[in-house]
């Protein structure tokens, strides 16, 4: 009487693990079709566009130490601020005032950064200008 009931048991579960493997095979097929063809993912050029824009920038800093920074706040400002570090690296970029040499970047849109107590040095377009702060150590 033990044996039907053993075999309905392992029938069960049989299918159990089946449907289950199953539903994972198929989920993975349908995160690979959408995935598509890696071949044609375009590589994004941010890095490459942060690299020409700090250029000009670059050439004027040294080649290691810590440079402040200032530029918008929000989500926009925060984007930039890690495109610039990536772009001047291996300077450290400090988001603050509080270095000799601070880099402001702008944008054509209100607000601008605060530059209270910071001199212009040169402006090298793109909304990428270069500032001392004499009161800094």
């Amino acid at each position: 009487m033990s044996e039907p009931h053993s075999n309905r048991q392992r029938a069960r579960t049989t299918t159990g693990v089946l449907l289950f493997t199953v539903c994972c095979l198929l989920s993975s097929l349908r995160m690979v079709y959408k995935t598509g063809n890696p071949l044609h993912i375009q590589v994004d050029d941010a890095g490459e566009l942060s690299e020409k824009r700090f250029a000009g920038l670059r050439t004027e800093l040294p080649n290691r130490g810590v440079v402040g920074y200032v530029g918008e706040s929000g989500n926009a400002g925060t984007e930039d601020y890690y495109r610039a570090q990536y772009a001047l690296a291996p300077l450290v970029v400090d988001r603050s005032k509080d270095h000799p040499l601070v880099v402001v970047s702008v944008s054509t849109l209100p607000p601008k950064p605060d530059t209270t107590g910071l001199e212009p040095v040169k402006n090298f377009g793109n909304g990428v200008l270069l500032f001392s702060n004499k009161g800094a150590k």
